[in-house]
């Protein structure tokens, strides 16, 4: 599983029944309570073997002082059995930053980039580590440009990677994307360089998707009039996405450009389902803001071509969810809406999830002591799920309600997470015992959760017919607090959590019931 490196914590629980249906957990499972030497910063769940758990914290603090600690837990009760730092400085001559870690067939896959100190030239270096965290093999595996970066992904097979490096600075010319794919070893499977169907100024490579039974999909942002701002400095969706597929067997590369007529795109995510097609969704708008009326579809087969392409804009009903009705009669779109994931079910049917999300910065200045004092503010709110059967149609969408605000904590300990198992979703994130005493269907008596101040962790369980239970998974009396964010699932049938509370730790666990 792939892991992205940068600054996040944890999670937590003890099981509590709330209100509606069955919530479809079972009891809870928990470690014991460990201590960090550090305030460390959780990156998530790496894997899993028949003994052990795998998590991994993070942190920087200069160049040549990183901690990348890998923490092994007993995967029956949980406990910490033993923590190393797998950072260590690969060459005097450079400096080296992790960049992903994956774990595949027992193994711990570290790609960090060598940054030279006395030249411009930069190198992909891969380590290789045991269960055990100990160095089994190293090795250069490319040489990048000073102006290149680069993705790296794994197939969903989970066997060797895909690298994809570009030009990350603008030019008049065709762009173009190196792609590599390697064994376990390090060793390359195939290489090539493709390069842009048309003549391009502007290009981002947004996300990378690898199966070995399908084409190799890039998504790319031609975004031509990046800068654009409104009179009153709001930003403009400037997003111009193209897909583009490429079948290193026969060496051909196709684009498909995803444009809707007289709208915008606001969030796109790309999965690939059981038939290895291609599964693009996300959400659309008619103003080119942060904001949404609708959600769209695009489903391509392993042969490149188009299964099936839809688009839905939003009805009244669905205003109504959000606004009281006369206000609701005079929306247009919903504003703030940040795509969050796509989670497939069993039957290829599947979930876009987003959440309203705004983030806005003051400044006070006091003349008598001449000191100005600034404040973050972080505001993680209402949940959206819109459904699609197993062809793409979308069939309703839901809210999910959720008021989290807080100040310069980057929010770390809001939003939530999301897991499935067969046709259900799970959404885990801090609110109130109050909120969750109201019915599934009051959109408006929920209360604001301020700094995270008497906290409960809640559970909502999702299924093809809607919301089906929404309840208390751990109460205000419990001291670990949920940092959901980084809650990578590796488990269908186990749903694994972090928890902090200072420097304590404390894994737990559920298995959804069948």
């Amino acid at each position: 599983m792939k892991l992205a490196l940068f600054s996040i914590t944890l999670l937590f629980v003890l099981f509590g029944y709330g209100q509606g249906k069955t919530s479809g957990l079972g009891d809870l499972e928990k470690g014991d309570i460990f201590n960090t030497p550090r305030k460390s910063n959780f990156s998530g769940f790496l894997g899993q073997n028949a003994q052990t758990l795998f998590a991994v914290d993070y942190i920087a603090i200069n160049r040549k002082k990183q901690e990348l600690n890998l923490r092994r837990f007993h995967i029956g009760d949980l406990s910490l059995v033993d923590s190393k730092d797998l950072f260590r400085v690969i060459d005097d001559n450079y400096y080296n930053e992790p960049n992903e870690i994956f774990f595949q067939d027992n193994q711990i896959f570290l790609f960090s980039t060598l940054n030279a100190l006395k030249a411009s030239h930069r190198l992909i270096y891969i380590e290789i580590f045991n269960e055990y965290g100990e160095l089994i093999e190293e090795k250069i595996i490319d040489t990048l440009e000073s102006d290149e970066k680069y993705l790296v992904t794994e197939p969903i097979e989970k066997d060797g990677f895909l690298i994809a490096t570009h030009n990350q600075f603008e030019n008049i010319f065709e762009q173009s994307i190196g792609l590599k794919a390697i064994e376990r070893n390090g060793n390359v499977r195939w290489s090539n360089t493709v390069k842009s169907p048309v003549s391009l100024q502007n290009m981002t490579l947004e996300q990378v998707h690898y199966s070995l039974e399908a084409p190799v999909y890039l998504l790319c942002d031609y975004g031509f009039d990046k800068g654009s701002t409104r009179q009153d400095n709001t930003d403009l969706l400037n997003h111009k996405y193209a897909v583009w597929g490429y079948d290193p067997n026969k060496k051909l590369l196709k684009e498909f450009d995803i444009r809707i007529r007289n709208r915008w795109i606001n969030g796109i995510s790309m999965q690939f389902n059981s038939k290895h097609e291609l599964v693009i969704n996300g959400f659309m708008n008619e103003t080119r803001r942060a904001s949404i009326n609708g959600v769209f579809t695009l489903h391509l087969s392993s042969e490149m071509t188009v299964v099936n392409s839809t688009y839905y804009k939003y009805k009244r009903a669905f205003y109504q969810k959000f606004a009281e009705p006369k206000k609701a009669e005079k929306m247009k779109e919903l504003d703030d809406i940040s795509l969050r994931d796509c989670i497939l079910l069993s039957d290829d049917s599947y979930f876009l999830v987003g959440e309203h999300f705004y983030h806005f910065t003051e400044r006070n200045y006091d003349p008598r002591t001449n000191i100005t004092t600034t404040t973050e503010n972080y505001n993680y709110n209402s949940i959206i799920v819109a459904y699609f059967d197993a062809n793409g149609h979308h069939l309703w969408t839901e809210k999910v309600p959720k008021y989290q605000q807080s100040i310069n904590d980057y929010g770390y300990y809001s939003s939530f997470a999301a897991m499935k198992n067969d046709m259900s979703m799970y959404l885990f994130f801090n609110d109130s015992d109050r909120n969750n005493e109201l019915e599934l269907t009051d959109y408006f008596g929920y209360r604001s959760l301020y700094n995270n101040r008497r906290f409960q962790i809640s559970y909502v369980r999702i299924n093809p017919d809607g919301i089906q239970a929404r309840g208390v998974f751990v109460d205000s009396n419990n001291s670990f607090t949920l940092r959901p964010r980084q809650s990578y699932q590796i488990d269908d049938n186990r749903f694994f959590l972090y928890g902090e509370n200072g420097k304590n730790r404390r894994v737990f666990a559920t298995r959804p019931k069948q």
